[in-house]
């Protein structure tokens, strides 16, 4: 009889411990898991995929998709001349746009950083390329900030019969003399113009130009140059997050 009590203790000592190393197992099989689901999980934080690229007719446009569970609320980000789409991503832009509930789209223009020229295409062109990445990612009607060369691309988007745009950011942007003042005066659209307070070459044609848009709100970074979203990033977004939110 002793033999036998003696037997089912240390059965039952060897029971309690597979069962209590079946559990540490599955615990940590579990934990492995869910982890692994949650490092794959990048459909909220699309920024850690890197950049995006998408053909438009014949070209290859890369870009970067910030926040895109806010479709309905997008922003396009173009870029001037001796900049890029990774400026926006490098000052905080893309960050601060989704932390406030917009979908920020940067784009390399065709012909800069990760971009394909135009020559590729039969179709695209300077004047309706911002109407051919509003559909291609169904970006609906979004608003469209324009540094400098990059207003070349948006002039045309801004003007055109076919292109709806919710509202528009010149900072110091090019072209602006391609259309006449009674065109501006004309302009049914919310309008945000930034320049820089020692942007010499360009802010006579913004105050001139773009100031008699009806209702246009004038923005001066303070002793800024013509790039003057890299000068004061902090300024630059309280001011653009604000022109948002009015049009809300």
């Amino acid at each position: 009889k002793q033999w036998y009590q003696r037997r089912v203790r240390v059965t039952r000592t060897w029971v309690y411990i597979a069962v209590f190393c079946f559990s540490g197992l599955l615990i940590i099989y579990l934990g492995g898991a869910l982890s692994e689901e949650r490092a794959l999980d990048t459909s909220t934080v699309p920024e850690m995929l890197g950049p995006l690229h998408i053909n438009i007719d014949g070209i290859k446009v890369a870009y970067y998709d910030y926040g895109s569970e806010f479709h309905q609320r997008s922003v396009i980000l173009l870029h001037g001349a001796r900049f890029s789409k990774e400026d926006w991503k490098r000052i905080g832009t893309l960050d601060v746009l989704r932390e406030n509930g917009y979908r920020a789209i940067a784009v390399d223009l065709p012909g800069y950083g990760q971009s394909e020229p135009l020559a590729g295409s039969q179709k695209v062109s300077k004047e309706n390329f911002v109407e051919a990445l509003i559909e291609k990612l169904d970006l609906g009607v979004p608003v469209l900030v324009s540094p400098s060369m990059s207003g070349g691309f948006a002039i045309p988007a801004v003007f055109s019969d076919t292109t709806t745009l919710k509202g528009w950011v010149p900072v110091a942007p090019v072209s602006i003399t391609s259309h006449t003042l009674d065109q501006y005066k004309g302009l049914d659209l919310p309008v945000l113009a930034v320049y820089g307070e020692n942007d010499h070459q360009f802010r006579e044609q913004v105050e001139e130009y773009l100031g008699v848009i009806p209702g246009v709100a004038m923005k001066i970074i303070p002793g800024a140059p013509h790039p003057c979203y890299l000068d004061n990033p902090t300024l630059w977004h309280s001011v653009l997050i604000n022109f948002l939110k009015q049009l809300n």
